[in-house]
């Protein structure tokens, strides 16, 4: 029988049958090959090559720059240097590349091929093959993009949800929406409402139209509009462009953006509120977006249900402190006293440090700070109960130790598990003799007017709810000018430092402050702490100054203010007249005062809540007035422009006035200004 290669025909092994078998096979898979002559700079594509790069066989340039031209401009420099390498090292050649076929498509390319060289072993040609991978790369693209959107969305959760848990009240929370959460999701406006009974509050929104916002704010919750929508029927609502917004809220009102978002807050089974988010740009909404935004919402109403708690004990709390600090130190002939309260601006916010200036029955003054533990409503309810005892226990002419003792002894039968430090002296300031006793409380300065410093190192007693403690004392002197300084511990130990470096350290401070007034030593000792730095305790603190015989004042008299009352601020005008008449001065300081105090009145019933005192003091030399209100904020000058009708009071007073300044008192303040004879 004759053989196949006899007779002409391809066998298995046959070039002709393999060459075939190959050209099927780079076919159906759709690989292209390529051959680069480099001495001739030929480029030679397959029919395959050519429609990968979507360009004509025929009229395809053959030459290197042709297949550069058909890159992706990001990919040509890098492509150009890995050819390159593989020719300087007679070596494999391996690339990927996006092409941009002439009909503007993009497709991604895997590049296989060798250099070979020429019997002198230079590189002679580039062979290789080519093959289209644009749905895998596709396909990797998208499981890449799926995992970032997954672990953006994860951080997303993580960010908001720490700050949502470090948020502690209602403010802190509405920042977190409309701060943290609005830039993380990339909106251009979010808006929160909460329930008060059947109607929602706008809170916080930013990005909206204030008159949107305005005629939002206490809608009904059967307001027909989305936010309200989502709020009563506790379901999210989504439209992810302006045609869906329409379908679904026809007759609504133009709302602006391109995307929007109404999440109801829902804690503990009852919507607590909601909040509106706007995008401008439309939104896909999948189901991994929904599911994440009605998570962050359920974030938010847990939140905003423990702000509330928090800012209810807060109220609760600095209503105490408020009720149970004292309002007026001063009134006491011979001697000046000052004093400061600062909280804490950590937690609630307020806490257990007290003070007190004591006129006792004997003529003598007394002079107490204390610290209950913690700073709960239930520590300033005990601080309350503590502060009226020792009043009390002082008003019934007590010795210094037994007022300590009775103290004490109210601590323990309150059964508050709470524990209190306290320090008590008494004063004679016609003498200057004085007595201290201490319970596990830091001990006062003298700080004397030629600049000397001296820690009143008492025995004391052990800490104040301790079964049975005695307490001993130990006598002082102030000369005049001299002053007794009385702080918690607040003031002088914090992180990093213990009380005896921190007691060095009121030392310097105050020693710098020798010779001033009671108010300016006493602004000197908390200047570290307050207003703006960060304390991690209250710090009180009480400063009494015996007086020189040339700065006693010499009367006083005071008129208190009822907010509210007609006639308040006119009335306040005649009684400053009346006395500066009586007084003896000039009709033009009469005046200058009257205007003065008009001005400090206004502000004081105009910012504050509660009672207002006026008072005047007279001094050899000049007469204070004195404006006292329960707001912490301090005065400002405003310059106001020279067409407007207001807002120019403190700049009245500061230029009449000799003097003028503002300290802190209590949880208020008091404004003064000065005016000579």
């Amino acid at each position: 029988m004759e053989s196949p290669e006899s007779a002409g025909l391809p066998t298995e092994r046959s070039p002709d049958l393999l060459l075939g078998r190959l050209e099927l096979a780079l076919d159906a898979s759709g690989i292209g090959s390529f051959d680069w002559h480099l001495a001739t700079d030929e480029l030679i594509w397959d029919d395959r090559l050519c429609r990968l790069f979507g360009v004509d066989p025929d009229t395809f340039g053959r030459r290197i720059a042709s297949f550069y031209d058909g890159l992706h401009p990001a990919d040509r420099i890098r492509v150009r240097a890995l050819i390159e390498r593989a020719i300087d090292e007679v070596g494999e050649y391996r690339a990927e590349y996006r092409v941009l076929r002439p009909d503007g498509e993009t497709r991604w390319v895997e590049a296989r091929g060798r250099v070979f060289a020429d019997a002198d072993g230079r590189p002679e040609r580039l062979i290789g093959v080519a093959t289209d991978f644009t749905d895998r790369h596709q396909a990797w693209q998208r499981q890449q993009d799926a995992a970032r959107a997954e672990w953006e969305r994860a951080a997303l959760m993580t960010a908001v949800t720490r700050a949502l848990a470090e948020a502690l009240t209602l403010k802190d929370v509405t920042q977190v929406l409309t701060g943290t959460l609005r830039g993380a999701i990339g909106a251009s406006a979010l808006g929160v409402v909460l329930m008060e009974a059947d109607r929602l509050r706008v809170v916080d929104a930013v990005g909206y139209d204030p008159l949107v916002v305005a005629d939002f704010d206490g809608v009904a919750l059967t307001d027909p509009r989305p936010l309200a929508e989502a709020v009563r029927t506790r379901a999210p609502l989504f439209a992810g462009d302006a045609e869906q917004f329409a379908a679904r809220w026809p007759g609504a009102a133009e709302v602006g953006g391109s995307a929007w978002a109404y999440l109801p807050m829902i804690a503990s089974g009852r919507p607590v509120g909601g909040f509106a988010v706007r995008w401008d740009k439309p939104q896909p909404f999948t189901s991994d977006d929904r599911t994440l935004l009605v998570a962050l919402g359920g974030l938010a109403a847990q939140s905003f249900e423990r702000a509330r708690l928090y800012d209810a004990e807060h109220e609760l709390a600095a209503g105490l402190q408020r009720v149970m600090l004292p309002r007026r130190t001063d009134g006491i002939r011979g001697v000046s006293t000052a004093c400061r309260y600062l909280p804490s601006t950590d937690g609630l916010q307020v806490g257990g440090d007290w003070y007190d200036v004591i006129a006792l029955p004997s003529g003598h003054i007394g002079l107490v700070v204390g610290d209950v533990e913690g700073h709960t409503a239930h520590a300033a309810a005990v601080m309350g109960q503590l502060r009226i005892g020792v009043r009390a226990y002082a008003a019934e002419g007590h010795r210094p130790e037994e007022v300590m003792a009775r103290t004490n002894r109210l601590l323990v039968d309150l059964e508050t598990r709470l524990l209190a430090t306290c320090c008590y002296v008494t004063l004679d300031p016609a003498t200057g003799d004085g007595v201290v006793v201490r319970a596990g409380h830091p001990p006062p300065l003298v700080v004397r007017a030629n600049g000397g410093v001296e820690l009143v190192e008492s025995a004391g007693g052990l800490i104040l709810g301790v079964q049975d403690a005695e307490y001993r004392t130990m006598a002082i002197h102030i000369g005049p000018g001299d002053a007794l300084v009385l702080v918690t511990d607040g003031l002088i130990e914090t992180p990093g430092l213990t009380i005896d470096a921190g007691l060095r350290s009121l030392a310097e401070l105050a020693a710098a402050g020798a010779g001033e007034s009671a108010e300016h030593l006493a602004d000197r000792i908390v200047a570290p702490v307050g207003p703006a730095g960060h304390r991690f305790d209250d710090v009180a603190v009480v400063v009494a100054r015996r007086d020189l015989g040339d700065e006693s004042r010499i009367d006083e008299a005071r008129h208190a203010i009822v907010r509210g009352a007609q006639g308040a601020i006119g009335r306040s005008r005649a009684f400053v007249g009346r006395t500066l008449t009586r007084w003896g001065f000039g009709e033009i300081v009469v005046e200058q005062a009257v205007l003065c105090a008009s001005e400090l009145v206004t502000n004081a019933i105009r910012h504050g809540e509660g009672l207002v005192e006026l008072a005047l003091i007279r001094y050899p030399d000049r007469v204070r007035l004195v404006v006292e209100d329960d707001s912490p904020r301090p005065p400002r000058v405003v310059k106001a422009p020279a067409t407007s009708t207001g807002g120019r009071g403190l700049d009245v007073v500061e230029r009449l006035s000799v003097a003028w300044g503002s300290e802190a008192r209590g949880t208020g303040k008091i404004v003064w200004a000065e005016f000579t004879m």
